[in-house]
């Protein structure tokens, strides 16, 4: 089978990574080809057989009009790339992409399968929603990555669920050390301050918080890291070695005010963190069943995060049991049970 992805960029974002994970494995049994709009090479690695298209059409649009003349002008050469290829379907990830790639592909009279990277109210934007809503019924399906995200899609019919694939690797459970940790964007919308705040009340010398990430927060967060006079506070930045502090760390919080679906926190319990989650939209809640293999918080409760985070400091037993049960996701998200669902989609696309 002859598949061709399309994304507009391959860096080091999430989406990107769910993408490359999966072309990886489909490489195995398909013929697997990516069209990027912008011109970079992935941040991910590729498998050699995968043949990766760039189209470096990501100029910046100064106006309206040139943002329209930019868009017709990536789907015309989209389109004609599409037809180059002629693959049995197209499989799209990203909102903004995923409209392009519709039109494109449906000029190229090819089918077409979207898939939603964040979750439906991310973009405040009330054109893109009209947009959307008069474009994604071309699609042939929609794909989100939560239950609780295709509940917004009511006005198309062909949505399915396939949570995120996670690329397992060997960890080491008996390693932990007094590590509560956090991963993620260093920005708003993830919550890191009120992470830092409750951290500064729990009165544990022994423990430390670890803030792996980067981004525009970052001056924000130490300046507040100096004004608490909190100690045992690290902003260790971006790292490619993000599993050495999974395998480390016993407690990992998730402190996000919204999500798409936390590929981090899939990662630090298949490392055997006990973990505590804000059970915010979206994911959380899929992800954590409360009291088994982790602690669900009310979202943006800071009171009810520090009694979360001092009831696993202090009962080992308990982080134990949550390591224990966590380890469990590496079943329910396996690579090839993903890869699985991918390919079973696929099909009911092209046979239906």
């Amino acid at each position: 089978m002859k598949i061709t992805f399309i994304i507009s960029s391959l860096g080091s974002g999430g989406a990107e990574r769910v993408l490359s994970i999966l072309v990886n494995k489909l490489v195995n049994n398909h013929n697997v080809t990516i069209i990027t709009l912008a011109n970079n090479k992935s941040f991910y690695p590729l498998d050699n057989k995968i043949k990766h298209i760039k189209l470096d059409l990501l100029k910046e649009s100064k106006n309206i009009l040139q943002s329209l003349l930019n868009s017709f002008n990536r789907i015309k050469i989209l389109t004609k790339t599409i037809k180059q290829e002629n693959p049995d379907i197209v499989i799209s990830f990203m909102t903004h992409t995923n409209i392009l790639a519709i039109i494109a592909s449906k000029i190229a009279r090819g089918k077409i399968i979207i898939s939603e990277r964040t979750a439906y109210d991310f973009y405040n934007s009330k054109i893109l929603n009209l947009i959307r809503r008069i474009i994604y019924p071309f699609s042939d399906m929609l794909i989100t990555q939560t239950k609780a995200d295709k509940k917004n899609y009511t006005f198309l019919k062909n949505i399915k669920v396939i949570y995120n694939p996670l690329e397992t690797k060997e960890c080491d459970t008996n390693k932990k050390d007094k590590i509560i940790l956090g991963v993620g964007r260093l920005d708003n919308q993830k919550g890191f301050e009120l992470l830092i705040e409750v951290f500064s009340q729990i009165k544990k010398d022994d423990w430390k918080l670890i803030i792996v990430g980067d981004g525009q927060e970052r001056n924000n967060l130490e300046n507040l890291i100096k004004k608490l006079q909190a100690q045992n506070i690290e902003l260790i930045g971006k790292t490619k070695e993000i599993f050495k502090w999974y395998e480390k760390a016993s407690i990992f919080v998730l402190s996000s005010k919204k999500e798409g679906f936390p590929n981090v926190l899939i990662e630090a319990m298949s490392c055997g963190c006990a973990s505590i989650a804000f059970d915010c939209p979206y994911g959380p809640g899929e992800i954590i069943e409360d009291g088994v293999n982790g602690i669900l918080v009310e979202n943006q409760n800071q009171q009810r995060l520090k009694e979360a985070i001092e009831r696993l400091i202090n009962d080992k037993d308990l982080r134990e049991k949550f390591s224990y049960e966590a380890i469990k996701v590496r079943e329910k998200y396996s690579v090839e049970k993903i890869v699985k669902e991918w390919e079973k989609v696929i099909g009911e696309v092209l046979n239906g």
